[in-house]
């Protein structure tokens, strides 16, 4: 019990420290704004203009459905849990994961909540200013109202933050084995943009392309997403339960190659 108190102490210095920081130094909150809105308002206008040609509907979903569901994916990016993948390159090709190891915290533990910290700051500045700003101009869809995307919202948006974690903290990994992970890293990160539906909604996905990204955990660590479509409404069960699959399978997968990546810098002498 002592030694998880200590844990979320730590945890909490880390995010106050970072959090901190960011609000003294803005740079990095207005260089996330100026991402989102120089991709995300340029999406916003075509889609517009796309479903009105269509008469308001695609596939059965509306234009502020898809808004909202592209709005969940870049504000969820924001908090930059990918970039932990190169973080862990950095630390193994300085030689600082040595210095880490030998802390009383664990390396991935500790990694998990600089990340949090560096982009939560942006994170929430920018989806707060994202939510108001969509709502006076487009308005809220209606599957917000209902009781199912209330109460499991933050259950899904707290599994795709620990399954992206998973996935890019094990491209970080294979560190220890490879000298550059960008090339895996750059397939990775593009195919959960690609299933995540950063620029094209899940639900006007073909059909084998929207299957793929039901069951594959790069497109299950971004179902914060699917909280917007009516279907959610009757198969969150089944989409929350594959993201709990994936999260225990692929952390297995991070377990037993830190195990090994622990055990390499031993025999190297770190």
């Amino acid at each position: 019990m002592k030694e998880i108190q200590k844990k979320f102490r730590l945890a909490n210095k880390i995010l106050i420290t970072l959090i901190k920081d960011r609000i003294h130094y803005p740079a990095r909150l207005l260089a996330d704004t100026l991402s989102v809105i120089g991709r995300f308002v340029v999406l916003i206008i075509l889609y517009a203009y796309v479903f009105k040609l269509n008469g308001g509907t695609i596939n059965n979903i509306t234009f502020v459905v898809a808004a909202w569901s592209m709005f969940f994916y870049f504000s969820f990016i924001i908090l930059g849990v990918r970039s932990i993948a190169k973080m862990i390159m950095h630390d193994v090709q300085t030689g600082n994961v040595e210095v880490l190891f030998s802390k009383p915290v664990h390396y991935l533990f500790y990694r998990f909540w600089w990340q949090i910290g560096m982009g939560f700051y942006s994170f929430v500045i920018i989806t707060i200013v994202g939510i108001l700003g969509l709502y006076f101009t487009i308005g809220f869809p209606e599957t917000f109202s209902t009781g199912i995307f209330l109460l499991t919202i933050p259950f899904v948006f707290l599994g795709g933050i620990l399954l992206s974690f998973i996935i890019y903290s094990i491209i970080g990994v294979l560190s220890f084995w490879m000298q550059d992970i960008n090339p895996v890293f750059w397939i990775v990160d593009k195919t959960i943009m690609i299933l995540g539906g950063s620029y094209l909604p899940v639900a006007l996905f073909p059909p084998i392309m929207y299957k793929i990204a039901l069951y594959s955990p790069f497109g299950a660590s971004q179902f914060l997403n699917h909280t917007v479509y009516t279907s959610w409404q009757s198969n969150w069960y089944q989409l929350m339960g594959i993201q709990a699959l994936w999260i225990i399978l692929l952390g297995l997968v991070l377990f037993f190659l830190f195990k090994n990546a622990k055990k390499k810098v031993s025999v190297n002498g770190g």
